[in-house]
């Protein structure tokens, strides 16, 4: 703080300090001004620059000292994303994601962006996983990350024990898997830090102390380590509700950089990998991935996404479904009926059959009935409409 500034802070300073019961204002010393100045931001206070460590599509993300949320439904694919991330960041690149910053105090490796920049060396990661078990934590080391870095051309899995400190602590209770949570950040020192899951270091998800003071705790920890802590947490179990759960929920919404949203497509067999909020600039393009005859995920071209018009709403799309995906999913929402009311059908099909919205289905509808896959009938005494699968509708099994 500018000295004379904090001379004239002094000598504006009230002789009595101490305020009536009822205000607002509290007794303040020297010293709490002097903390408060040292926080002060200003045009021309000099910061270290913001660091990523990956790059999806070009855009710089997962930043150093910052917290990042990875959400999404049960067996929605977090883990298997995150299962990316840590090969991405030993290996250098994996499913477009590519490392994008040398470490920390390596002065000899470009930045991001700069024209000779070539992955900088492999990022340091801590992974602790407290939902699975052991053995499951280390089947996905041996059966999905070292596979995965051999086909990206490296010969490092002898030593990935090095690069991925893996630790699995469900077996801990709350408090001190908190506490190991501290110490593994502190003694690892990683670029990358994975709690899997969040939840587990609290007693209940909507208790909104322990949820704040979770986050402070991380935040200090990213900050002080320097390192990116990426926090997995389920969204509601409602399938229109993406927002994720609880108290701890709304406050990793509120401090995190940046949120991932991971999605299983049912009907495609496959997953997509979604930014949805970042406090830079957002990555537009998603991440589409199957997973093949090894498990391994495996790029691949995500459905397109039904267009909106400048103000949001839907607007009218060709159907993207072929007659065999027609016929799956009317047979999906059946639910092994060949005729049902029309209502149910839609209900289902939308809960269900990963049908976005009602301008979707309908449009889906239309083209069934065109292509003779089901028929809309129309019962005489009551007018109730039913879907009907016709013999052209009905799947071999």
């Amino acid at each position: 703080m500018n000295e004379q500034h904090l001379q004239l802070v002094k000598g504006s300073l009230p002789q009595k300090r101490q305020a009536p019961a009822s205000s607002l204002r509290i007794e303040y010393s020297e010293k709490d001004i002097e903390t408060l100045y040292a926080e002060r931001i200003t045009d021309e206070t000099v910061l270290p620059p913001m660091t990523p460590l990956f790059k999806i599509e070009g855009s710089p993300c997962f930043y150093r000292g910052e917290l990042v949320a990875d959400c999404g439904k049960a067996k929605s694919g977090k883990t298997t994303f995150l299962s990316v991330l840590m090969t991405a960041a030993v290996s250098g690149k994996c499913l477009g994601i590519e490392r994008a910053t040398q470490k920390e105090g390596d002065q000899t490796t470009p930045p991001c962006g700069h024209p000779s920049y070539s992955g900088g060396e492999r990022l340091r990661v801590l992974w602790i996983d407290t939902e699975q078990s052991q053995q499951s934590t280390q089947e996905i080391i041996r059966e999905r990350i070292m596979p995965m870095v051999q086909e990206q051309g490296e010969d490092g899995c002898n030593d990935l024990s090095s690069y991925l400190y893996a630790f699995n602590l469900r077996g801990m209770g709350y408090e001190l898997r908190r506490r190991m949570v501290s110490v593994a950040v502190q003694t690892v020192k990683p670029d990358l830090c994975i709690i899997d899951g969040i939840k587990d270091l609290m007693t209940n998800i909507n208790d909104a102390d322990q949820a704040t003071m979770i986050m402070e705790q991380l935040m200090d920890l990213a900050k002080a380590v320097k390192c990116c802590i990426v926090c997995v947490l389920h969204q509601n179990k409602s399938e229109s509700d993406r927002n994720m759960r609880g108290s701890i929920g709304t406050e990793l919404t509120n401090k995190a950089f940046e949120v991932y949203q991971c999605e299983f497509l049912e009907r495609r067999e496959m997953f997509k990998v979604t930014q949805t909020l970042s406090r830079k600039k957002r990555i537009k393009e998603a991440i589409g991935y199957r997973l093949n005859e090894k498990g391994l995920p495996e790029s691949c071209e995500l459905p397109p996404e039904q267009p909106r018009d400048d103000n949001g709403r839907w607007t009218k799309a060709d159907c993207d479904l072929d007659s065999e995906e027609l016929k799956a999913l009317f047979n999906k929402a059946m639910e092994g009926r060949t005729q049902r009311p029309f209502n149910e059908v839609m209900a289902v099909a939308l809960k269900k059959c990963e049908v976005p919205d009602v301008t979707t289905y309908y449009m889906y509808l239309k083209e069934a009935l065109e292509q003779g896959i089901i028929n809309k009938v129309t019962e005489p005494d009551t007018n109730k409409q039913w879907i009907e699968l016709t013999d052209e509708g009905m799947l071999p099994f």
